[in-house]
């Protein structure tokens, strides 16, 4: 397994240098950005619970300056074969502040032979050390379809994140994208995933290209249900 990770890994970041480069070639636009994600999630948990933590960077900029990076932890209460209700908390570092991320969320899904079908619904509320506190409704649909060697899951996701304050409420984010996880064994798995997206910062619509690699590995996985394979954007 160690073997296949490296190579895996090897071809990663031979192709990391050549989307950077792309990156630094002039756009006539100052509308369009690109930006990569990485990060290291842990999960375990036994019958009807799912625990994990995830440690992420998030660069911006065309990949020159950090965006923020954070701490997370989601517990997933896998409540029938359909539904899994899902609180999560975040804490995350701005260059010019810190955020506390409380949420709640449920996630309904449908499994079927290869395809989960997938509908996340999430409230969250962002509170940061400058006094500010932002209220969110995030609504993302997954696609998943696994190969016939269980060795790759192919992804598609599309979304939405609605923002409002005690002053105003408007449509912050729209995201989508595939993505694809190559699963080394029943423990360690990689997704990578490709989003293209538009942020609304109140006066102009700016749009992204967002790369994200996730290393995700398993402690445990006994479950009574299958979970939801799904990742926050």
């Amino acid at each position: 397994m160690y073997k296949k990770l490296i190579r895996f890994s090897f071809l990663i970041y031979m192709l990391f240098p050549v989307s950077y480069v792309f990156a630094q070639v002039d756009n006539p636009s100052d509308s369009w950005d690109n930006q990569i994600y990485i990060g290291d999630k842990i999960a375990g948990g036994k019958n009807k619970w799912k625990f994990s933590g995830e440690f992420q960077v998030r660069l911006k900029d065309n990949l020159q300056q950090l965006d923020n990076w954070y701490l997370e932890q989601v517990t997933n209460y896998l409540a029938t074969e359909w539904l899994e209700i899902v609180p999560d908390f975040r804490f995350t570092v701005k260059p010019d502040k810190l955020e506390f991320r409380p949420g709640f969320g449920i996630l309904l899904k449908k499994n079927k032979n290869e395809w989960q079908f997938l509908n996340q619904v999430k409230w969250q509320i962002d509170i940061d050390t400058k006094g500010g506190v932002r209220n969110a409704l995030r609504e993302v649909v997954f696609v998943n379809r696994m190969f016939n060697n269980e060795h790759f899951v192919a992804t598609a996701l599309a979304g939405f994140i609605y923002r409002w304050t005690g002053e105003e409420s408007f449509m912050q984010y729209i995201r989508f994208g595939p993505g694809l996880s190559y699963v080394f064994d029943k423990r360690h798995i990689l997704n990578i995933s490709y989003m293209m997206g538009v942020e609304n910062n109140t006066e102009v619509w700016n749009w992204s290209g967002i790369t994200m690699i996730q290393l995700v590995i398993n402690i445990t996985k006994k479950y009574k249900y299958k979970p939801a394979y799904y990742f926050d954007f």
